[in-house]
């Protein structure tokens, strides 16, 4: 017996991962591999461990999965009202609305009548009945980068990493259920320094978080690092959200107004504390203060001008603290954060008011360059904002509008319908002014500062059965000012389409396209002012993923990209990979691996690909130039308390004599690394 509950636990982390990893690739493909996702995955990691109840959630909290639509959702609670309770899961097969893919996923996330997540427990008991986490993460390089030749550079004169090539992570997490989380991470990264030097007392980020909810009238309360969203999250919202996706239809940000940070991103959190406190059943007020350390830079990239040190020009975002200038760069700023807000919630109409003010102990002074222009400057910043839901029917309006302390301004607002029983709609319009400013915010949009631009965004699915479905999106914008490389006023379209056939649990395959035009400045331009001209991007993807008994699942890609912009010609870059699981239900073993080949002519047209990672990581490498790249990943469950993971990726070139560039450079053709990771849960 103990045997079998070792090995149902291993297949259900397994599960866990392989669907995390799908959720994500989904959710983040469509953006850029240097962005920090680890706050994305976060999420999905907490809604797989603590399911929804599906005969007590909310559509809000259905639609937080983020792969259901909005009438997937509406269907689930009308079955319950109309029906009673769900008996069992599978009772979700009953309900036409759902597809087979959406009911694969959803059974990961819900479960029927967990009592426990809604009790009243008190809290000495919470803690003698939750449980606890321990993971520990070793990952390193094989190569040996540029930043390492301690010696040669210190004679140049020249910057170098003062640590290890050695990644540390460290996570102890405790929870009871939903209602009460608490932990700690520590992190240090490739190149810093481990108990010595600058960080002295061991790890250079560290992360301390108690998030208690549902405690009375107290919907939440939060001490340490935390998350706060609220709206659209255009007037304010803390950490990454998806953008334009696979997900066409899920445009509305449903999230917990406070919410544990548990992430490894080194920024995008608060750091005091918050609360949540139901007034009555329709009235929730929300407070919150933020007072942490920030990472600025000094120096005017324009001008080339390094400021006396009262001022800053940049938050640098990348959390490394590697060289000498990296650290110098380490919490030289404070910034303080203050705001509340109030939702009241009626039965078709949802209002809620968000107030929030930033102050910074030095002053903000944008460069020079025309595109800064409308930059914050300063060191205080205040916005207001005002968001709304409304249900009609089965029309749902809702958006959101702000104002920021120096008159910028943005708005949002959606209409999502079904037009018929089997297809959904939607449009969006939202305009941010090119003066509107926000200290944190994460708006559906083209771009992340949620400013300098209008946009009409519209999208379909169709569903011709459980196995068939079609789904599409046009978004059509522009920016009424210059950007950073853009320099003049510019516009751009970016459509996708997607068909997916889906017959059964054992074969799933889609096949997509996606069109991006955008303007850019001319490459090659000599001008004094650089000429903007169109540049396209065009994506095809096969993508088929399929069972062989009940041991063995394969995934099989291929994408070509296209790329064409005046003055630069056209280039392409093609993937093909394999991939191949085996997850065995009595077996303490499971193996996940991959080859890819690829052939990319340049940069602009390279290729992502979700690969992957061990428990809490993930990996989207950037596929450019040409070669080869594997993977392959061991997880074995020792015993019901103990896991071990195993990760070792490699890159082989045939066409570079040396990778990456600056004190990342590696001289040779082959790059590969190790990941190695433990947990011990009680």
């Amino acid at each position: 017996m103990f045997l079998a509950n070792s090995f149902a636990q291993n297949k259900q982390v397994s599960s866990r991962n392989m669907v995390v990893q799908e959720l994500l690739e989904r959710w983040i493909e469509n953006n850029e591999a240097s962005i920090d996702y680890t706050d994305l995955q976060e999420q999905l990691e907490y809604y797989y461990n603590n399911k929804l109840d599906l005969n007590k959630c909310s559509q809000k909290e259905l639609m937080s999965l983020v792969f259901l639509s909005p009438r997937q959702a509406d269907a689930i609670i009308k079955h319950r009202i109309k029906f009673g309770d769900f008996i069992s899961v599978f009772e979700l097969q009953v309900i036409p609305e759902m597809d087979e893919q959406s009911l694969y996923y959803l059974k990961c996330f819900v479960a029927v009548s967990i009592d426990w997540l809604q009790d009243q427990t008190p809290f000495m008991q919470m803690l003698r009945k939750g449980r606890n986490e321990l993971i520990l993460l070793h990952e390193n390089d094989f190569q040996k980068k540029e930043g390492y030749h301690t010696e040669a550079l210190k004679a140049a004169n020249k910057q170098y990493y003062l640590g290890s090539p050695y990644r540390y992570v460290s996570r102890y997490r405790f929870n009871y259920g939903n209602r009460l989380s608490m932990g700690y991470t520590g992190e240090k990264d490739m190149g810093e320094q481990f108990f010595q030097g600058a960080q002295a007392y061991g790890f250079d980020f560290n992360s301390f978080h108690f998030v208690l909810k549902n405690t009375g009238k107290i919907k939440a309360l939060a001490l340490g690092d935390y998350q706060v969203n609220f709206g659209q999250g255009l007037t304010f919202g803390s950490g990454l959200a998806a953008r334009k996706s696979a997900y066409v239809m899920n445009l509305r940000r449903y999230y917990e107004s406070i919410r544990p940070y548990r992430s490894l991103n080194e920024n995008e959190f608060m750091r005091g504390a918050a609360l949540s406190y139901q007034i009555n059943k329709k009235l929730l007020i929300t407070g919150f203060v933020s007072h942490k350390y920030i990472n600025t830079s000094y120096r005017n990239a324009d001008s080339n001008q390094v400021s006396n040190g009262d001022d800053f020009s940049s938050i640098v975002l990348t959390g490394y603290h590697r060289t000498t200038n990296e650290i110098q760069n380490k919490q030289n700023a404070t910034q303080t954060i203050v705001g509340a807000n109030v939702q009241l919630a009626l039965e078709k109409f949802q209002l809620g008011f968000t107030a929030v003010n930033a102050n910074y102990d030095k002053a903000f002074t944008p460069g020079a360059a025309p595109y800064q222009k409308y930059y914050f400057s300063g060191t205080e910043l205040s916005n207001v904002g005002l968001d709304y839901s409304i249900q009609l029917g089965s029309v749902n309006l809702f958006g959101e509008s702000s104002i920021s302390s120096n008159g910028g301004w943005a708005t949002t607002n959606t209409a999502q319908l079904p037009l018929d029983a089997k297809l959904d709609f939607c449009m969006m319009y939202r305009n941010f002014s090119k003066d509107y400013q926000t200290t944190f915010n994460n708006p559906f949009a083209e771009f992340n500062n949620g400013s300098n631009e209008e946009a009409i965004y519209t999208a379909m699915i169709y569903r011709h059965s459980k196995s068939i479905q079609l789904s599409a999106y046009l978004d059509v914008y522009r920016s009424p000012w210059l950007r950073y490389l853009v320099d003049a006023p510019s516009k751009g379209i970016d459509f996708l389409t997607e068909l997916q056939y889906n017959p059964n649990k054992v074969f799933q395959s889609y096949i997509r396209y996606k069109h991006e035009e955008k303007e850019k400045n001319q490459s090659g331009n000599v001008t004094k002012l650089d000429v903007i001209v169109p540049q396209t991007r065009d994506l095809l993807r096969l993508h088929l993923q399929y069972k062989v008994g009940t041991h063995f699942n394969f995934k099989s890609r291929l994408e070509h990209c296209l790329f064409n912009a005046e003055g630069m010609g056209q280039k392409s870059g093609t993937l093909i990979y394999q991939d191949f699981q085996y997850k065995p239900v009595f077996n303490p073993l499971d193996v996940s691996c991959r080859l890819a080949m690829f052939d990319i002519d340049d940069f602009n047209a390279r290729v992502f690909a979700v690969e992957s990672d061990v428990l809490y990581q993930y990996s989207v490498p950037l596929y450019q130039n040409a070669g080869v790249r594997y993977y392959i990943l061991l997880h074995y469950n020792v015993s019901k308390h103990f896991d071990l993971w195993l990760r070792y990726a490699k890159t082989t070139y045939r066409n570079v004599n040396s990778i990456g560039t600056g004190l990342e450079q590696i001289q040779g053709n082959e790059s590969s690394d190790m990941k190695v990771q433990v947990r011990w849960s009680f």
